[in-house]
């Protein structure tokens, strides 16, 4: 353990260094009170991660998207210094991390193709990217079409997956997002065991057998609750990986008719207290706080690894989805009140 905890001191110290620029409750009740974009930037400027993002730019010419922009900047920013930290064995776990950012990235490029009346400058993280993988968030960005944008994809390990999806039934915006949440969580569940070992391992795959457990329930709850889908359907797209479900568990789920059949499905499974007093209507965000749980419990059962690290990647993402909700209660001129609610959430 001693030569553990000095493997992993330096990283770890970085990561609390980094922490302690995350906004608090403190500062979220703030921002709740502000009833325009200049005042939500300067207090943001208050923050030494954010400071150094919109220093460089005039907030009085910032349009909406280019601050979320610029919001999501500060965790590629915070995971390249992480990254400079690491040790090869400790690059292993941020490389996965790294994946997760890339696919979202490739998203966001995505809505850009189906969206086109609300195109976002994705630019600023061109750099960033063809440092670590021969993504041209650029040119992906501004694809003019989906054929447009899987020839952008060349060289890349997406081109022959877009080129597969493209020639199937799933190709809307929503199934593309779908099936790359599919693929990163396949490689990487198949990937992990043969680059991580130790605590890393049995931290990264704790984490994410939940995050895959919870994302399959909340796909097959809004398929099925919402949208009416077919049971085989859904279990067609779902991720092909069970970690505290079992096959049957999440048959029997899809197969509900009912709300309150869905419910009796689910209190007979390992996540029967996941979701606060069985509403599903916030069902995002209760599968976000069940996470960040099993975060904290790693990060306590595993100080000595990569799992403190984890726990920060996945607290400043959920940084990042709060200030974007308190941008858009600004836009609308929520009362704080329920400003602070939204931001919580």
């Amino acid at each position: 353990m001693p030569g553990n905890l000095l493997t992993y001191s330096g990283i770890i110290t970085k990561a609390k260094a980094l922490e302690s620029n995350l906004m608090t409750l403190d500062d979220y009740r703030k921002i709740a009170y502000f009833d325009n974009i200049l005042d939500f930037i300067n207090f943001l400027k208050t923050k030494r991660s954010y400071l150094e993002i919109f220093q460089e730019h005039d907030e009085q010419t910032l349009h909406r998207s280019e601050i979320e922009m610029l919001i999501k900047n500060s965790l590629f920013l915070s995971f390249a210094k992480l990254f400079r930290f690491a040790n090869i064995e400790q690059r292993s776990v941020l490389t996965f991390i790294f994946f997760r950012m890339e696919v979202n990235i490739v998203k966001d490029c995505l809505q850009n193709v189906f969206n086109e009346e609300d195109r976002c400058d994705l630019s600023l993280f061109e750099s960033f990217f063809l440092k670590h993988s021969n993504l041209k968030v650029t040119a992906l960005a501004s694809s003019k079409n989906i054929d447009d944008f899987i020839h952008n994809l060349s060289n890349t390990e997406y081109h022959a997956q877009f080129k597969k999806w493209q020639n199937s039934s799933f190709n809307s915006l929503h199934d593309y997002e779908i099936q790359l949440d599919v693929y990163y969580f396949s490689k990487v569940w198949r990937l992990k065991d043969r680059l991580l070992k130790g605590a890393d391992k049995k931290a990264f795959t704790d984490i994410l057998g939940h995050e895959i457990d919870l994302l399959n329930i909340e796909w097959i709850y809004r398929s099925r609750m919402i949208y009416d889908i077919d049971p085989s359907k859904i279990l067609s797209t779902l991720i092909p990986i069970t970690y505290k479900l079992n096959s049957l568990q999440l048959k029997r789920l899809a197969e509900a008719v009912s709300q309150d059949e869905f419910l009796r499905t689910l209190h007979a499974t390992y996540y029967h207290n996941a979701f606060k007093d069985n509403d599903f209507s916030n069902i995002e965000s209760d599968c976000t706080n069940y996470i960040s749980k099993i975060y904290k419990l790693n990060t306590a059962k595993y100080n000595a690894s990569m799992a403190p690290i984890l726990q920060f990647i996945h607290v400043k993402e959920v940084e990042l989805d709060r200030l974007t909700t308190a941008l858009e209660c600004i836009r609308y001129k929520l009362d704080p009140s329920e400003a602070i609610k939204y931001i919580l959430k």
